[in-house]
C-alpha cells in the first residue's frame, strides 16, 4: 500500500513538473551541447545547443542544419540581429537571447509555432510586434529590462501565456493596471510604477 501511495505521489510530482512555466523543458532533461561538441555529430540527434558567453557578432552558418533543436541559448553575445534560418528551426520550444545587442524584437520569431519560453531581456527593444498573437502556445516571455514603450494588443489573445517579466522597465501605474486587467490569467511581473508618462 504504501509503495503505490508513493508511486502515485511521484507521478503527480512529475505531471506537476511538466505543466510548470519554468520546468518543461528541464523536465525532458535535455542534453546540452556547446557549438564545439556538435560540429561533427548528426544534426537529428541534437536537440539543445548553448552558444552562452561566446562573444558572438552572428551565428555560424552550420547551425542552419540542427532543425530538430527544441531549445537554443545565445545568451551574453554580441548578436545585433537573428539569421533567418533560426526561424525555421520549426521544433524550436524555448530561445533564449538575452544580453545581445538587440535593437528590434526579430519579426522571424513569429514564424515559431511551438515556441514555450522566449527570453529576450537586457537588449535594447522598444517594442513587440502584432505578430506575437501567432506564437500561440508561448508560455513565458522575459522582457527585462528594454525600453519597453509599446506592447500590442494582440498580446491578449496569447491563451497560453502565465508569465511576462517586465523587471527593469518603469511602467506608471496605469500601464500595469490596464495590463494587469487585459491579461487576468497571466502573471505580470513588474518593478514599483513610476510617476510618469506613457
Amino acid at each position: 500500500m504504501i509503495k503505490k501511495q508513493f508511486a502515485l505521489t511521484l507521478i503527480l510530482w512529475c505531471s506537476l513538473a511538466l505543466t510548470g512555466t519554468g520546468s518543461f523543458l528541464h523536465a525532458q532533461e535535455l542534453t546540452v551541447y556547446d557549438w564545439n561538441e556538435v560540429q561533427t555529430a548528426n544534426p537529428d540527434s541534437i536537440f539543445a545547443i548553448s552558444f552562452e558567453k561566446d562573444k558572438l557578432t552572428e551565428l555560424p552558418e552550420g547551425l542552419a542544419k540542427f532543425t530538430s533543436v527544441k531549445q537554443l541559448n545565445l545568451a551574453k553575445n554580441k548578436l545585433s540581429e537573428l539569421p533567418d534560418f533560426i526561424f525555421t528551426f520549426d521544433s524550436l520550444q524555448e530561445l533564449n537571447v538575452t544580453k545581445n545587442k538587440l535593437c528590434r524584437f526579430p519579426i522571424g520569431v513569429c514564424k515559431l509555432e511551438n515556441l514555450k519560453r522566449l527570453l529576450i531581456g537586457s537588449n535594447d527593444i522598444a517594442s513587440v510586434p502584432d505578430c506575437i498573437e501567432y506564437v500561440h502556445k508561448l508560455e513565458y516571455l522575459d522582457l527585462y529590462d528594454n525600453p519597453i514603450g509599446h506592447l500590442p494588443q494582440s498580446m491578449m489573445r496569447l491563451k497560453n501565456l502565465q508569465k511576462v517579466d517586465f523587471s527593469g522597465i518603469r511602467f506608471n501605474k496605469e500601464f500595469q493596471k490596464q495590463w494587469t486587467e487585459q491579461l487576468p490569467n497571466t502573471e505580470l511581473v513588474f518593478d514599483s510604477p513610476c510617476d510618469c508618462m506613457n
